[in-house]
């Protein structure tokens, strides 16, 4: 897509927060695909603990709250990324990197956003949400991408603790505490993340090598990045067991999950010996986002039924 510089009416080029840049620079920098993946996992977690009795507006101000939250992160992500984004060809041409959102506004409105959030989770839902909603943004934005980002291979692991944050903010939205089915919930998110975003880092090592950022395939390697894959994969099984032996889930859960797991663990053993790398994390990392989607769907269809 060709970007078009704007001009101002004495034919300067400018800035403007609230006229000057489309409406679609300002929805890039919120990361609509990962907003839209962090409210369904937010509504799975809620579906998990009401077992789908929506008797108020708790889910509606839960929803509100969490978007906020989440775009805020990517906000404040896009602006302290902004630097090392230049040094890499799929985030160069993103808003602040290429100067058509200012830094400053980008930062403004994510702080006033954050702080909306987090507040209407304290007061229209319960403390505890807005609690669990400032980890995640504390974790996502300081410790992931202003620390261990560019400096250490955890990043990816520590950083996941800020996406397993959406479904137990659902979850405890209706709980009001921390039960065993929201720390399931944590455990899913958490164990999945690393094995799916390391795919994407595979698939784009040389981009992250060029940004300076230490994935764990640029420094250890991609073989030793396919090993450390297999035990997040294989943790799974047991979790999605503990959700089915405690009475979250049913069988028709137990079944299609369990099957789309085999699925991609056997995606990642092959990994092993196969001699096209990038077409394989390419369908590794579609295979994770199949296993989330769909798992998540049978929990909450599974629930609805019974």
């Amino acid at each position: 897509m060709r970007w078009n510089k704007v001009q101002n009416n004495s034919g300067a080029s400018g800035q403007s927060l609230i006229d000057i840049h489309p409406w679609r620079d300002w929805i890039s920098v919120i990361k609509p695909g990962i907003l839209v993946s962090n409210l369904f996992c937010a509504f799975a977690g809620y579906c998990l603990a009401s077992r789908w009795k929506f008797g108020d507006l708790t889910l509606i101000f839960m929803l509100f709250g969490t978007t906020l939250v989440v775009a805020t992160a990517s906000m404040l992500n896009n602006f302290l990324d902004r630097a090392r984004d230049l040094k890499m060809e799929r985030t160069r041409v993103r808003p602040l990197p290429s100067g058509r959102l200012k830094p400053r506004n980008v930062l403004i409105v994510g702080i006033v956003a954050g702080f909306v959030g987090l507040t209407a989770l304290y007061i229209l839902v319960n403390p505890l949400s807005a609690v669990l909603g400032f980890i995640g943004l504390f974790v996502y934005v300081v410790i992931y991408t202003a620390w261990l980002k560019p400096t250490s291979t955890w990043s990816t692991s520590i950083g996941g603790i800020s996406g397993s944050m959406p479904p137990m903010i659902g979850y405890c939205s209706f709980s009001n505490k921390l039960e065993l089915g929201a720390w399931l919930l944590f455990l899913f998110l958490f164990l999945w993340q690393p094995p799916h975003f390391w795919s994407l880092g595979i698939l784009k090592k040389e981009d992250y090598q060029a940004a300076g950022y230490p994935l764990l395939p640029v420094i250890k390697g991609i073989y030793r990045t396919k090993i450390q894959m297999l035990p997040y994969v294989v943790s799974l099984f047991f979790v999605n067991y503990l959700l089915f032996d405690h009475h979250y889930v049913g069988v028709g859960y137990l079944i299609v999950s369990g099957a789309l797991l085999m699925i991609w663990l056997i995606s990642c053993l092959h990994g092993l010996i196969t001699k096209n790398e990038a077409r394989w994390a390419s369908n590794n990392f579609r295979l994770s986002l199949y296993f989330l989607t769909f798992s998540l769907l049978m929990m909450m269809i599974e629930i609805a039924l019974l």
